[in-house]
């Protein structure tokens, strides 16, 4: 398989991952806006939580093509940046989703009693991993954006995306603001992949420049 081709299927599963993720978030932020156990054990928060972890999983798979595409230019903070966003979706898209459906199916099934504070308190034992995870998610987000806008391969409005998503962060805190604030941040925060997503389909600069010899010299011949 070509470089070429690895950067395209990488850039599909960011675009598509960077969908369905899209999709959770609007559903999470608009149409669930209780916090009573039927609105937490409802079809459409399984479907968002399903959601969540399928558009996870596909941009855990997309984004080691980002990083290949710009390694040489980004450097350590391009690893970096990769390293933590990579754990963050793993953590807060994936896993944290998963052990939604688990703890849900298991009310569901009466396996676990139906108390609102077993599916709104994580495990214990997940408290590091959490902590990590929202440190790498400021620190990561940073380094990444730096990356992209020092590298030059990427669009440069992606990397101001990523800092755009920090500042809308740091609002989220703020009193009086509302609460869709954060999701608003999230979004932001997954277009900016998509982006990626989006300039990882088009051809590597050297993929150009050996098509265009190719081109010329068939033209030649004809």
């Amino acid at each position: 398989m070509s470089a070429n081709t690895s950067y395209r299927l990488s850039g599909i599963a960011l675009l598509v991952g960077a969908a369905l993720s899209i999709a959770n978030l609007v559903i999470q932020g608009w149409f669930i806006t209780g916090a009573d156990m039927a609105t937490v054990l409802s079809p459409l928060d399984y479907i968002s939580n399903e959601l969540a972890i399928v558009g996870g999983a596909l941009i855990l798979l997309g984004l080691p093509g980002m990083y290949a595409r710009q390694a040489e230019r980004a450097g350590i903070l391009g690893l970096l940046g990769f390293l933590l966003v990579w754990y963050v979706t793993l953590v807060q898209n994936v896993l944290l989703s998963f052990g939604n459906i688990t703890v849900m199916s298991g009310m569901d099934a009466h396996l676990i009693p139906q108390k609102l504070e077993i599916i709104m308190t994580p495990p214990p034992v997940w408290g590091p991993f959490f902590m990590l995870s929202m440190v790498g998610q400021v620190l990561g987000t940073l380094l990444l954006a730096i990356a992209i806008l020092r590298a030059g391969v990427f669009p440069r409005w992606i990397g101001w995306a990523l800092i755009a998503t920090l500042a809308l962060g740091v609002a989220g805190f703020v009193p009086f603001v509302p609460e869709a604030v954060s999701n608003l941040t999230a979004i932001v925060a997954t277009i900016a992949l998509a982006g990626i997503g989006a300039a990882l389909l088009a051809p590597t600069q050297s993929a150009a420049a050996q098509a265009a010899p190719a081109g010329v010299h068939a033209a030649a011949g004809a």
